[in-house]
């Protein structure tokens, strides 16, 4: 697979992460979709087919953990990788990203650095 054919979907309804981490994933060769809600990353996920999507736990009218067992319980997107990017740290809340079916739970603030390495590590694992 080509670097600059990956496809990755950030959502999250605050622009200025989605800024941050669409300049960061760019400069790797990563093609960046965006969704601020359910919607818009369903439509995204059966228009684009990502292969990985970055959650935020916390959305308007739904939440990512929602989204996420929607993804996996879908035969024809269970194998897009999702990272769950939110702010939520309790165990109870990883615990639910886990029953949920997420890839990766990651808790804010991270370093834009560290998520695109986890998104580059995800891609290396696939094509080994």
């Amino acid at each position: 697979m080509e670097k600059g054919k990956r496809k990755v979907l950030l959502v999250d309804d605050e622009s200025g992460i989605r800024r941050i981490l669409r300049i960061f994933l760019e400069v790797e060769g990563f093609q960046v979709l965006e969704a601020v809600n359910a919607n818009q990353a369903y439509q995204v996920i059966d228009d684009e087919k990502p292969d990985v999507v970055i959650l935020d736990v916390i959305l308007f009218g739904t939440t990512g953990f929602e989204i996420c067992e929607k993804i996996k319980s879908d035969p024809k997107t269970r194998d897009i990788y999702v990272i769950l990017f939110t702010a939520l740290t309790k165990d109870s809340d990883v615990a639910e990203g886990e029953r949920v079916g997420a890839d990766l739970y990651l808790m804010k603030p991270l370093n834009p650095k560290d998520i695109v390495e986890r998104v580059k590590a995800v891609f290396e694992g696939k094509t080994e």
